[in-house]
């Protein structure tokens, strides 16, 4: 592995690995805090090396000096968990002769995470090195030697690298200098061109993000030689106009997308969206119930199917409300419920459907339930509780509530949507120095579906 500055989460990577590993190569690239001896005391050999701005570069030299039959590579913020620990021994034990693939599995808060294939332990062979410069990866060199890829499901490596949004973005601004520097050298390259597209949308410039999108669908055979990247490219493609309010021209990114690979359950989700907006809503919640009734499964390219399955899961409570199912609504939150009680999103719709069943009681324990999994985000259990109180007569204990939580939310439209509601009109200086009158409009109309009955 390659390190800098990660004494935050290396020890965690090192212990995880004790009991696979033969020996551990860690190669530091200028580390001003404890990682170098944080990787001594855990038994690695560290090899210190300059920054060059190269992934590939530095992961090299750490294979220069590995000297067992096989090789695992990893992140300082990996971990291998335990259930991987006994099928990783036993692959450790056959002929070098093929490279094995793992499910990584990106790791957020709340149980999601993206998952997907991607070649990490493989023969300790001169030939066999790391390429590009960022998104390194061994697998080009080892099938020009003739390997094969052999995915191996039951070896997890979990990454805990991307659950913060603040470090995505910071990331995303990193790799785009170094990707935009390897396409120079390298040419029209559909991977790297669709990485580069993604990382513009990380960093929320849409402008360039399509831009990038639309020139790696229009490199030569990009549809027909890597049809999984063409899929990437239209549904970002779409997820941008769905942002514009396009929803017909997204929705035809979205099934140009499906055709090529039909189980990506985030480009159904853009898809079901699409119809939501223009109206056909019989269609939208087909969809996402077809999200919700999938398989999750680590595909080539990383997507989050419990992400889309909780999202699925809201949008259909939205349009269930909107077309006054109340029973259908229960019966949604029930079977969320089954599967994500530890969400709190899932608990305030439970909360939701309760409240229009007039279960008062039931609704109550909901939100607070919500609340024990997340206070200073969770504007919506906060309203639900002040929905309770209201339909117990006790409105004077809803004032209490949302006025105590003022500036924890001062800035959420969906507060001053609900305080507007419950008090009539909002206090000066709100509008619009605080939030835009128009996002209050969409949230009051959002409160009115979700509450009403």
């Amino acid at each position: 592995m390659i390190v800098k500055n990660e004494e935050r989460v290396l020890e965690r990577c090192l212990q995880s690995c004790r009991d696979i590993a033969d020996e551990i190569i860690v190669v530091d690239t200028g580390s001003t805090d404890s990682s170098v001896e944080i990787a001594r005391t855990n038994g690695a050999r560290v090899i210190q090396s300059d920054w060059k701005n190269d992934f590939s570069f530095s992961r090299n030299i750490s294979l220069e000096h590995a000297s067992c039959v096989w090789v695992l590579w990893l992140d300082a913020d990996d971990v291998v968990p335990i259930e991987s620990v006994a099928v990783i021994n036993a692959l450790k034990k056959q002929q070098p002769s093929e490279v094995f693939g793992f499910i990584v599995r990106n790791q957020k808060p709340g149980g999601t995470g993206t998952e997907f294939v991607q070649a990490r332990m493989f023969p300790n062979d001169p030939r066999i090195r790391f390429e590009r410069r960022i998104h390194e990866q061994i697998l080009l060199s080892a099938l020009r030697i003739g390997l094969k890829l052999k995915e191996k499901p039951a070896a997890v490596i979990e990454h805990h690298g991307y659950a913060d949004p603040a470090a995505m973005n910071e990331k995303a601004l990193r790799n785009l200098t170094l990707l935009l520097k390897e396409y120079e050298i390298s040419g029209p390259d559909p991977v790297m061109a669709v990485e580069i597209a993604d990382s513009y949308l990380i960093t929320g410039d849409r402008q360039n993000a399509l831009q990038w999108y639309i020139a790696t669908l229009a490199i030569a055979s990009c549809e027909s030689a890597f049809p999984h990247i063409a899929a990437q490219a239209y549904l970002g493609w779409g997820n941008i106009l769905n942002k514009d309010e396009d929803h017909k021209n997204a929705a035809d990114k979205f099934l140009r997308s499906l055709k090529l690979s039909p189980d990506r359950v985030d480009t159904l989700y853009g898809l079901a969206v699409s119809l939501d907006a223009r109206g056909r809503k019989e269609e939208a919640l087909d969809t996402l119930r077809r999200i919700v009734s999938m398989q999750a499964r680590a595909l080539s390219v990383g997507v989050d199917f419990r992400e889309a399955k909780i999202k699925s899961m809201l949008r259909m409570e939205r349009i269930l409300a909107e077309l006054g199912r109340t029973e259908d609504v229960l019966t949604l939150a029930h079977n969320a419920l089954s599967s994500f009680a530890h969400r709190p999103e899932i608990q305030n719709m439970a909360g939701r459907a309760y409240l229009k069943s007039n279960r008062l009681m039931d609704a109550l324990h909901a939100f607070e339930k919500s609340l024990r999994f997340e206070t200073f985000k969770n504007v919506d259990a906060y309203i639900g509780l002040c929905e309770v109180y209201l339909k117990a007569g006790k409105r004077h204990v809803a004032e209490q509530t949302i006025t105590a939580h003022r500036d924890l939310f001062a800035g959420s439209p969906r507060y001053w949507a609900f305080y507007k509601k419950l008090y009539g009109s909002l206090p000066p200086g709100i509008v619009p120095d605080v939030v835009d009158v128009k996002e209050i409009e969409k949230e009051n109309a959002l409160l009115n579906e979700m509450y009403a009955g």
